[in-house]
């Protein structure tokens, strides 16, 4: 799929508006490739079509390409498939990667001012010191803040691969997804993320009429959560049972306390698809302002970090240059 969360949010809305005025797969991909899209998109609709006349469904057409395409993705379409729910299935993920492309720009803008204040901070700790000392030559000063910098870009660097190598192992993992959901601001906007997740394929599987065994399977998977994994298997196994859910949504811990008992009410109500489709958007509304309080502190603390630094380094050379005064005047 198209990489990019802005790209997937426009695409995804624009599929969603054909299927709704009534066009069919095949007509809205056609009409779509008429009005010249961005490279990646056109590849993806091509695909499509390819798909689509080697015989395969949507689903499996969509998500030939399972580097871009994810399991999100791959679920809700498939369930909107199966149910004749299409364009609420397109529209869902336009909903949810137009909020994860809006909490990006957001942490972009909010990083660019404390990155700035960081690259001055590195100067003032390399140059001026030098300077003082009186014997570095121009070349050899660069030389010290580009080295400062480049210990700086290797650390951002590993702490970067460390954390992408956690996020890859926390929806199969438990105890890391749990470990990463209490770091401040982040848990929050994760932890709605992958209920938001949840719901979003739970409700299109109720559409669709699908097993309540493939709906908790799919659901599950589709989340991206390490301990809804979990909490799954157990439903999974309930569900085999031919058992309610409800309980067991509200034993679970990995479930917020409101929604199982809410699942449970509904559950006995035969109210499951309304309270599934109000939940998803609750959880997709929590998780856009979690996102957006996180991309707006983390900058901030950041920020914090750095002008502390600055001022660190600030004090150390006029300690430096003051101490040197002093032993001049001796």
């Amino acid at each position: 799929m198209i990489p990019d969360a802005a790209n997937k949010h426009l695409f995804y809305t624009e599929m969603a508006k054909l299927l709704e005025a009534g066009f069919d797969i095949r007509k809205a991909a056609g009409v779509m490739t008429d009005t010249r899209l961005p490279a990646a998109q056109m590849k993806l609709l091509e695909t499509l079509n390819t798909g689509l006349e080697a015989g395969e469904t949507i689903a499996g057409a969509f998500t030939r390409d399972a580097k871009t395409v994810g399991k999100l993705e791959k679920s809700m379409i498939a369930a909107g498939e199966r149910g004749g729910k299409l364009a609420p299935a397109f529209g869902h993920l336009a909903g949810y990667f137009g909020m994860v492309a809006a909490a990006r720009r957001e942490a972009i803008k909010g990083m660019i001012y404390p990155l700035v204040v960081l690259h001055l901070g590195v100067f003032v700790g390399a140059v001026p010191m030098a300077m003082m000392g009186g014997e570095a030559s121009a070349g050899e000063m660069a030389g010290d803040f580009f080295k400062a910098l480049g210990v700086i870009y290797v650390g951002v660097v590993i702490l970067y691969f460390v954390i992408r190598a956690l996020r890859k192992k926390a929806p199969q993992s438990a105890v890391i997804d749990r470990a990463i959901n209490h770091v401040p601001w982040i848990g929050n906007a994760r932890r709605d993320m992958a209920m938001s997740r949840f719901c979003k394929v739970y409700h299109a599987c109720l559409l669709a009429g699908i097993s309540m065994m493939e709906t908790v399977r799919v659901s599950s998977d589709a989340a991206q959560s390490g301990q809804l994994m979990v909490a799954g298997k157990r439903l999974l196994a309930v569900a085999e049972e031919g058992n309610l859910l409800g309980p067991q949504f509200i034993a679970e811990d990995a479930f917020p306390k409101s929604f199982a008992r809410s699942y449970a009410i509904g559950e006995e109500a035969g109210t499951l698809d309304k309270d599934m489709a109000t939940w998803a958007r609750l959880f997709q509304e929590n998780a856009d302002g979690s996102m957006r309080t996180a991309s707006l502190m983390i900058p901030k603390i950041l920020y914090f970090v750095v002008m502390g630094y600055v001022a660190w380094k600030i004090v150390g050379f006029f300690n430096g240059y003051y101490g040197a005064l002093d032993a001049i005047g001796e």
